[in-house]
Parts: C-alpha cells; structure tokens; sequence
C-alpha cells in the first residue's frame, strides 16, 4: 500500500482511452455502457473530489487488501504459497493502482464470491454465504464482461470434471457439485444486470458492438504476425461495424469462410505465447498511452524518472516472467500432489481455471492486463480452503484455522 500511495502521489496518471471512459461514465457526462455497479463505487469517489489518481487508489487498494484477506482465509488463516504468490502479484502490478481501471476491483468481487461459495459453511449459514456469493459475483460479472465468459467455461468444465468423477468414484466419496450451477448463475446474472444498465442508458446495441471488437480483434480481422496477432488494431473496429447489422450467427460464419481453416489455426498458434506467458502491463498503463489511443497521458514525469523508464520496464517484464512461472510451477505441483492422493477434482480445479481462460482468449481479444484475474485466482484454486467448490468438502471449516500442518503448502 505504501509503494502504490508513493508511485500515485508522484506520477498521478490522469485516465485515458477505456479508463477516461469509466471515468467520464461515473460522472455521467457519457452514456453507460460498461462497467457495471463499481461506476457508482467511482461515482462516490468523484462526489467527494478526488482526483482521478487517488480515486483509483483507493478503489484498488482496497480490492488489493480484501484480495488478500480471500487468500489468507482460503490458505488456513496461515502464511503459505498461495497467499505469498498474491501476494507477490499485487506488489508487481503496483503502478497499476493509481489507473482508473476496474479489473482489480471486480477481481476482489469475484475472489470473495468464489471463497463464499466454496468454504465449508455451517449449514444454518450455507444458504446466506451461496446467497452473498452469488451476489458478488453479479457484480463482479456486471463490472467486467469478460467474467461472463470466462465463468461460463469454468463452470462447464467444472461440472462436466465432476460428472466424470461422479461416475467413477464410490457415492460415498463425492457428493453431486452444485458449485458450477451457482457460478452459471452468477455470470448469467450479472451480464442481464449490465444489459439492464445499458438499457436503462438506452445504448443496448453497445454490448453488440463491444463484444463483437473483441472477437473481431482476437480472431476473424487477427493476423498472423507475433505479437500483434489476436489485439486490437482498427481494422478489427472497421470490420466489427461494417457487420453490425448482421446476427452475430450469419457474420461469423461469414468471416470465417474467407480463410481457409489451416489460417485460423496458424492465428491460435500466433496468440500461444500471449496467452500461456502474457507480457507485464502495470507500467505500460501508468506510464504511457496504449497503442491506438489519441494522446498519451496528460501529465509531466520527473525527468530522473523518465531517464530510469526503460530499466523500470525491463525488471518488471523479467520479474513478471519469474512469478508467472513460479506460479504455474505451484500449481501443478499441487494438481500432482493431490492427484497421487486421488484427489482429482481438487488436482483439476486449478487447471480448469487456467483452461477456462486459455479457451476464451484463443478465440477473443488479448491484452496483457485481462490475464489479472488468471493470476489472481489461480493460487487460491489451489488452496486447501478451496475444495469445496470441486464439489467435495474444503479441508477446514470457514473461520477454523488449519492444523499445524501448513508446512506441507511451502515444500
């Protein structure tokens, strides 16, 4: 929290492109059309007087610490990898702190909702946490389009790992999951409470228009040039509006009938590294304007600052690599593990996650920053709190402190 005050009193970065959006949407001098219930969050801020930077700091850092708290819950109220791997990735995106994005706050939403739903509850008090779980994720969903997607996967190869579970372990050992009903729910819920907003604003053909430029950028206007395949570029938002007026089930198809199917793999093949080793992006957003954008941020940099920014970016994308490798490394050691215990839902929970996002953006727009949630969640997959949510039971009772047996999460 320290590190992210500093780096947002010193460098103030003003927002700009999709964050000048939400900034201007809380305020409400441009229509809603994303977002979701964290613009009224932001909008609070703004009646306050914050300026954009702290307005954003402390959204995030808020977000940061109950991300935390999720995580030191979910590892037996006690110091383990998982939460030392959140923790490690919150410390490397700090400059992201001080940007009026969403994507840390709706993280929050969805780690709390996703440990609510799987902590093993009293059963007077099971029906309030899957209540409140199932809220947070409406409004985690509603705040950032891409959960609807992302949620709907995992709950479907959630449910189709415990089907095939089901039928080849003993009754006894596994009772029927009704965690990937509930996730559904949530991501169903929160897209209709989006679209309800943005009916409310009447702009229901944003979510058209939206969706369909992350799928034109991710696949049908990509190339097959490494790193430029699968992002944004102008021709993705030409072609997305030219079939606007098209269903979505006739432009597709279309699109996809101009190459050959041998193209369409070789722009997967492309986005491969992307995805699985997305590059680091704090810096990036703080510091400068994407691709694409009009102007840079508005704002001065110290000039020893500005002298230190390219060895800034260089620690950070060698650092960044680093955690990201140690954290696939945990978690398949951990899938290993409770795979040699037979334990295979909890061994496939983390790897479904992982799965549920590497489907996604094969096909959809990739920016490095919507991988935040990968790497967030993906630790606390992986905790011994969390194997309620594979449909089994999670090793300890929520509020109940492991046994002196912690050390076997840091080996």
């Amino acid at each position: 929290m320290a590190a992210a005050t500093a780096w947002a009193l010193v460098i103030r970065p003003e927002p700009f492109s999709d964050w000048l959006y939400y900034w201007r949407a809380a305020e409400g001098s441009v229509a809603y059309e994303r977002g979701g219930v964290l613009l009224f969050v932001l909008r609070g801020l703004q009646q306050i007087s914050l300026p954009p930077h702290l307005a954003a700091l402390v959204i995030n850092s808020i977000s940061a610490l109950a991300i935390l708290a999720v995580a030191y819950q979910a590892n037996g109220r006690r110091l383990g990898l998982p939460l030392l791997l959140v923790f490690a990735y919150l410390l490397a995106i700090t400059p992201y702190h001080a940007v009026v994005q969403l994507d840390l706050s709706s993280t929050a939403l969805l780690c709390a909702g996703i440990w609510l739903l799987a902590a093993n509850w009293p059963p007077e008090r099971r029906a309030w946490a899957v209540g409140l779980s199932v809220v947070l994720m409406v409004f985690a969903v509603s705040s950032r389009p891409q959960f609807f997607l992302i949620l709907m996967v995992f709950s479907a190869l959630l449910g189709l790992a415990a089907a095939i579970a089901h039928a080849v372990a003993p009754p006894r050992r596994l009772k029927v999951a009704a965690a990937p009903l509930v996730l559904a729910a949530g991501a169903l819920l929160g897209f209709a409470l989006d679209s309800a907003l943005r009916a409310e604003a009447g702009r229901s053909e944003a979510v058209r228009t939206n969706s369909a430029v992350t799928l034109y950028a991710g696949l049908l206007s990509s190339g097959t040039t490494p790193g430029t395949c699968g992002h944004w570029s102008p021709k993705a938002t030409h072609d997305a509006r030219a079939d606007a007026d098209l269903p979505l089930l006739e432009a597709v198809p279309a699109r996809l009938r101009q190459q050959a199917p041998e193209y369409w793999l070789q722009v997967i093949r492309c986005k491969v590294r992307t995805i699985a080793l997305p590059d680091a992006y704090a810096l990036y957003w703080s510091l400068g304007a994407p691709e694409g954008s009009s102007e840079p941020a508005d704002r001065s940099v110290n000039p020893h600052l500005q002298a230190a920014i390219p060895h800034l970016y260089g620690w950070e994308g060698r650092g960044y690599r680093v955690l990201l490798l140690l954290t696939y490394f945990f978690i398949l050691a951990t899938a290993i593990r409770n795979g040699r215990k037979g334990r295979w839902l909890e061994a496939a929970l983390p790897l479904l996650w992982l799965a549920s996002f590497w489907l996604v953006h094969a096909v959809f727009e990739v920016q490095a920053r919507y991988f935040l949630p990968l790497f967030l969640v993906l630790p606390l997959m992986a905790a011994p709190g969390m194997g309620g949510l594979s449909g089994g039971r999670a090793e300890r009772k929520a509020g109940q402190v492991l046994p002196d047996t912690g050390e076997r999460m840091t080996r």
